[in-house]
């Protein structure tokens, strides 16, 4: 009689997919920010897991089929919330901004010399303004 080992090595795929995730974003965040941002490694293990633990329910005899479904819907549930995690519960709600080509509001920033520029002084010469957030 032959053990069907495929949902718990799909959970363990999962699993394996979440937890590499945070490790990336951990400790190697910085260097790999691209896996860090869309995750896409990350996404295929878990869908890989996934695919396994959906097999093994499908090969489980009716007796064994219980313990696979089981464990397979405990992937399901890890899987749906790396996703939320990933997709929906970091989501920046839309903020209403200045419509293109308003007037921005007066500022003031030291230059490099130490002198206070006003934006109300540049009005009328080309100008570009870059407001760089930074990324956390």
């Amino acid at each position: 009689m032959r053990r069907n080992w495929l949902p718990l090595w799909g959970l363990l795929l999962a699993l394996a997919g979440v937890v590499g995730y945070f490790v990336v974003v951990l400790f190697a965040g910085g260097h790999l920010a691209r896996v860090r941002n869309d995750a896409i490694p990350n996404l295929a293990v878990v869908g890989a897991g996934l695919a396994c633990s959906v097999l093994g329910v499908a090969r489980a005899r009716s007796g064994k089929r219980r313990m696979a479904g089981v464990l397979a819907g405990l992937n399901v549930g890890i899987a749906a919330w790396f996703v939320w995690l990933l997709f929906g519960m970091s989501r920046v709600p839309v903020a209403a901004g200045p419509a293109i080509g308003s007037t921005p509001a007066d500022f003031v920033l030291a230059a490099p010399d130490g002198k206070a520029v006003h934006l109300a002084e540049l009005r009328g010469k080309p100008l570009l303004l870059v407001f760089y957030r930074g990324h956390w």
